[in-house]
């Protein structure tokens, strides 16, 4: 990683950003200077790796990890943090998109959150966040998944489906993420029930979501069913696994 000792590190998964990756990094720096950002790119068609590996050479902070295929989002997310584990200096881990639906001007408050929980959520659906330039379709899926699964995983959380957060060390080192079964969006939701049955402290901060202005949404019906079927999956598998510890206890 970078050879400053900086405490907060920026993952990034991407793929097909191009036209957005230099700008979001650039704006990241107008707004700290005081951070890592870790890419991990999903073999990328359009060069967006390439453009990475011209700004690693301007930036000591940008570090670049090159898949070879699209592994999906939270296989990329487990990869960062394990790249995270293996350096002393993060304290603070925070994953966001690449193309500016999580604008870096809210990473300041994310980070004043977590002075006071272990996990800091950007969040559509508390009082002063929303979102922009989305259609009536993308608006009742994306309030249909959250009801659905803070009603399943009984989670008392706005926004469970943002990717927009800040995660304290310790909780990522307490995580074993070789049982994590989700490898696409559900990762979300999974990390938020691991997190929930350990008793971890979450907190929201409002942010207002805008539709990308370049390239396409990741999300497709596959990673839609997918997510429906997951959710459940995991309250019957932790639960399985939560009764089997209990009678190990016993």
């Amino acid at each position: 990683m970078s050879k400053n000792n900086n405490k907060i590190l920026i993952i990034i998964p991407t793929y097909n950003e191009a036209d957005n990756i230099e700008s979001l990094i650039k704006e990241i720096f107008r707004n700290r200077n005081d951070v890592d950002i870790l890419i991990i790119d999903d073999n990328s068609p359009d060069g967006t790796a390439e453009i990475v590996e011209k700004l690693e050479k301007t930036y000591d902070v940008i570090n670049l990890i090159k898949r070879s295929a699209k592994l999906g989002y939270g296989s990329a997310c487990q990869e960062g943090f394990n790249r995270a584990l293996k350096s002393e200096n993060y304290e603070c881990l925070i994953t966001m998109d690449a193309d500016f639906s999580h604008h870096p001007k809210y990473i300041n408050e994310i980070l004043e959150g977590i002075e006071k929980k272990s996990i800091v959520i950007g969040s559509r659906y508390i009082e002063g966040g929303g979102t922009k330039n989305w259609g009536i379709h993308r608006k009742i899926l994306s309030r249909g998944a959250n009801v659905y699964s803070r009603f399943i995983l009984n989670i008392s959380v706005s926004d469970c489906t943002s990717g927009f957060r800040c995660y304290r060390r310790e909780i990522i080192e307490k995580i074993d993420f070789n049982a994590i079964t989700s490898d696409g969006y559900s990762f979300l939701e999974e990390m938020l029930y691991i997190c929930k049955l350990q008793g971890v402290s979450i907190g929201e901060i409002p942010i207002v979501f805008e539709n990308r202005k370049y390239g396409k949404s990741k999300i497709n019906k596959k990673e839609i069913v997918k997510a429906i079927i997951k959710v459940p999956m995991l309250r019957v598998s932790y639960s399985k696994f939560l009764k089997k510890c209990l009678r190990s206890l016993g």
